[in-house]
């Protein structure tokens, strides 16, 4: 009973530290290796929308605590990662690479400004990858997981190298 206890007080502890779809500093740390598979690999500063709904309280908390935890522009092998609040409602007005879908975000206006701007969307729900809206899921708790709709990465004319897809689930 005891072990069990242990095992749930892990558990907990866990999700406090990342709750679902919220970044981490790590989890940004293995999105700019992950955007290295990307053909060609984008180089200088790469602009990152963070995506919100503001109609959804907790989605601006949500964007809040990325940006935070990229703590300004985060270097990462020859890339600035240059991070930005952005509501959904201006999304595709703003120019971006790389866009991290917060809560309530996996919507037709989401999935229309990744197309359009042939960006990589990422996130930390699930759902928005298996319904398309989202190329890519991420988390690294409690280990690293990497999940890719191919069809949404085609849909946005995004290629990334047989190694990746080789390396990550694909839906």
């Amino acid at each position: 009973m005891a072990a069990l206890y242990v095992g749930y007080a892990v558990t907990g502890d866990l999700r406090a530290a990342r709750a679902e779809g919220a970044f981490n500093a790590h989890d940004l740390t293995i999105l700019g290796e992950t955007l290295h598979f990307i053909v060609p690999p984008p180089s200088g500063v790469v602009k990152v929308a963070i995506a919100f709904n503001p109609d959804m309280p907790q989605s601006r908390q949500e964007a809040e605590q990325i940006r935070e935890a990229f703590g300004g522009d985060l270097s990462i092998a020859g890339m600035s990662l240059q991070p930005s609040s952005v509501s959904l409602s201006v999304l595709e007005a703003t120019p971006f690479a790389v866009v991290i879908a917060t809560e309530g975000t996996g919507t037709a206006v989401l999935q229309h400004a990744v197309v359009t701007h042939h960006a990589v969307c990422v996130t930390g729900h699930l759902s928005d990858v298996t319904n398309g809206t989202c190329q890519i899921y991420l988390t690294t708790q409690p280990s690293v997981d990497i999940r890719l709709n191919e069809a949404a990465t085609e849909a946005a004319d995004v290629h990334f190298a047989t190694a990746f897809r080789i390396m990550v689930h694909t839906l």
